[in-house]
């Protein structure tokens, strides 16, 4: 009888510990590595979290920039040009905003419920059109939205790098030692 006790009990044991007490990761703590990429903290710019760009060996250091609108601009070379900022993330408003532009004809490529990819031409005028994204993320309780910079020409290969690396944003508290910006 006690050999019987004895077994229902580190059966028990067994089953307790094994049953969802296992941390799984969760889309927030996910961490994402590209190929020639490597990760850069944005917590010394007051930003909780960190992304993956183009690494500095093969394509440049990393020109980091808070602009006075509270946007965090990333720039890694000539290929790669991105916007961070806190927002709402809706598509929508951003969608119709597209459709209201008096200089620029806007065509969607590829949307989804947290990225909008689109063209836009100046029609008749001969210049040579222009590839966006405008991708939204939620990073702990708050929405940020990313986009390229819309001052520089980037191809649909490169919009689609960006985009990858937008992906790879995941939370990263900051610490009191690091200077708020």
């Amino acid at each position: 009888m006690k050999n019987i006790a004895f077994i229902l009990l580190i059966f028990s044991f067994i089953s307790f510990f094994s049953c969802d007490n296992e941390e799984k990761p969760t889309d927030a703590n996910k961490t994402i590595v590209l190929k020639g990429y490597e990760e850069l903290e944005l917590t010394q710019w007051g930003f909780p979290m960190s992304v993956m760009i183009p690494d500095a060996e093969n394509n440049g250091e990393a020109q980091v920039t808070l602009t006075n609108r509270g946007a965090l601009e990333i720039v890694v070379g000539q290929n790669f040009g991105v916007e961070i900022i806190y927002g709402e993330g809706d598509i929508e408003l951003f969608k119709m905003a597209l459709e209201e532009d008096l200089v620029f004809s806007s065509e969607i490529v590829k949307e989804d419920s947290t990225l909008l990819i689109y063209k836009q031409d100046i029609p008749e005028s001969g210049i040579k059109t222009q590839h966006h994204f405008f991708y939204k993320t939620r990073i702990g309780n708050d929405i940020y939205e990313v986009r390229d910079l819309q001052e520089n020409q980037y191809g649909e290969k490169m919009i689609e790098d960006m985009i990858k690396a937008a992906q790879t944003l995941r939370f990263t508290p900051i610490t009191s030692s690091e200077p708020k910006v």
